[in-house]
């Protein structure tokens, strides 16, 4: 008896020992809680991990998330971690600027401005209609300068563009800001300064997305201007194929113009782009949607014809 007593004895302390060895395992729906879009369920979770202790790390990524991230219990989850684990958890980076390698260059629908911008150090050239051209090269994550002119027939045109962008989560808002210098020489003398741009929503990624904005011009001369909503889509059809479309209203205000307020003149942009890794091309129509337009239609019935080409390095 004394014998199968020690025995016991002996089996107890190993077994005790073995288990005091073995981290204790977190139950998994105590951590699916944590993850959880109700608040309260969160913080119960939270607040069990904290009173259980957690030595085998199984929620250490979960607090740390819920640190970065949750918008209730983030100050609660970090002092969480930093008595679980010793150390305050490690800073996510910033969300990046959506990639534009190899996706038909997203820094623009058709023509209008996206909130996307040229990944640093990264530049474009482009080409519309074979006589305008801009250039752009990303200077940081979120800002990309550039500048547009085109082929001096009667005219000097050349000016600055700058792109800012602020990604989140599920795409980006951005600021496009433009200026242009248009001094002919044929004909008037009179020279021209032109600046403006506006406020652009981009939601999606550069695979896919939807965009909104508006973009504000003046003549700084005479104030004459031009207000233009804009809002579009583009979407990765197949590898190398995008299709898109665009809708432009219009408006003019000032002194020397005769107003012509938004709602009256529309214009939509529809094509497609193909591309490879580093050149992209654009085969699009414009249709005019106003009152005597529809004579437009007897001589190019599908609308008036947009090319582009652009090559990015």
């Amino acid at each position: 008896m004394r014998a199968l007593a020690a025995s016991v004895c002996c089996f107890s302390v190993a077994a005790l020992a073995q288990e005091a060895a073995e981290p204790r395992h977190l139950d998994p729906e105590l951590l699916a809680l944590c993850r959880s879009p109700d608040p309260a369920a969160r913080s119960y979770c939270l607040h069990a991990v904290a009173a259980q202790g957690d030595p085998g790390g199984q929620a250490k990524e979960t607090i740390a998330a819920m640190a970065d991230q949750d918008p209730v219990l983030r100050y609660e989850a970090a002092e969480t971690y930093v008595r679980l684990y010793g150390k305050a958890p490690s800073s996510r980076p910033a969300p990046k600027p959506p990639s534009t390698t190899a996706s038909g260059d997203p820094m623009r629908v058709i023509l209008a401005p996206t909130a996307f911008t040229r990944p640093q150090g990264t530049s474009s050239f482009n080409a519309f209609e074979l006589g305008t051209l801009t250039f752009d090269h990303g200077i940081t994550p979120n800002i990309a300068l550039g500048l547009h002119t085109a082929i001096p027939i009667g005219a000097f045109v050349f000016g600055p563009t700058l792109r800012m962008s602020l990604p989140f989560q599920g795409g980006a808002i951005g600021l496009e800001v433009d200026a242009l210098l248009f001094s002919p020489f044929v004909g008037s003398t009179s020279t021209y300064f032109v600046a403006g741009g506006g406020p652009v929503l981009t939601l999606g990624n550069s695979d896919r997305y939807l965009n909104l904005g508006v973009l504000s011009y003046f003549v700084t001369s005479n104030g004459d201007g031009v207000i233009i909503p804009h809002a579009g889509f583009s979407a990765l059809a197949t590898r190398g194929v995008r299709i898109g479309a665009e809708v432009w209203i219009p408006g003019a205000y000032g002194r020397d113009v005769s107003s012509t307020g938004l709602g009256k003149i529309g214009v939509v942009l529809w094509g497609v782009r193909l591309f490879g890794q580093s050149v992209w091309g654009d085969i699009a129509l414009a249709d005019l949607i106003c009152d005597g337009c529809g004579s437009l239609y007897s001589v190019l019935p599908l609308g008036i014809p947009f090319l582009n080409l652009g090559v990015g390095w």
